[in-house]
């Protein structure tokens, strides 16, 4: 029976974070290794850089670690472009990101908020995490999918932050046209 290591600090997830990084932007290496070469060198780069005081974490615990992050940077990202898409006239960096984060409260799998603000700007522009195919029209879904990376973006007449307190699957363009 594995025996659960302890959690990770600010500086453990930041130094993980660059680790991640500086392996996948590796001019050397490139792109052409496998899932599990790179893994090997993020978790070497982390062991070979980390504190000798701090926890130890398997490569499984690190791989998941950085999993979790990868889904919070693509989510929030995702609802970042969707506030931007909305075109606030006038709006800060501050209020797109409170609305962004406020819009990412609505999924489920994020009811308790964003907890990777000490990782945000270092990751938030990383490529891995922006899309590239803007061309390519998805089908709009119905439900909280729609503030995923992965869904359209809204319209400026989207219904999705006109009404912040209102849920993004409960409301339908529909539904404010009656």
């Amino acid at each position: 029976m594995s025996i659960r290591s302890a959690g990770y600090s600010v500086n453990e997830d930041i130094l993980l974070c660059r680790m991640h990084l500086d392996v996948s932007q590796d001019p050397i290496t490139g792109v052409n290794q496998s899932r599990d070469q790179f893994c090997g060198r993020v978790v070497d780069a982390y062991n070979n850089t980390k504190e000798d005081f701090w926890e130890s974490h398997t490569k499984k615990s690190l791989q998941h670690r950085m999993q979790m992050i990868e889904k919070a940077i693509r989510k929030l990202n995702g609802c970042v472009r969707q506030v931007e898409n909305l075109h606030p006239s006038g709006a800060s960096e501050q209020y797109i990101c409170t609305q962004a984060k406020a819009l990412l409260m609505q999924d489920p799998n994020f009811k308790k908020g964003f907890k990777f603000d000490h990782v945000w700007v270092i990751m938030m522009e990383f490529e891995k995490f922006n899309d590239v195919d803007f061309g390519r029209k998805k089908p709009r879904k119905q439900g909280y999918d729609n503030i995923s990376s992965e869904s359209e973006n809204p319209t400026p007449d989207s219904p999705n932050l006109s009404f912040p307190n209102l849920s993004l699957w409960v409301l339908d363009s529909e539904d404010i046209l009656a």
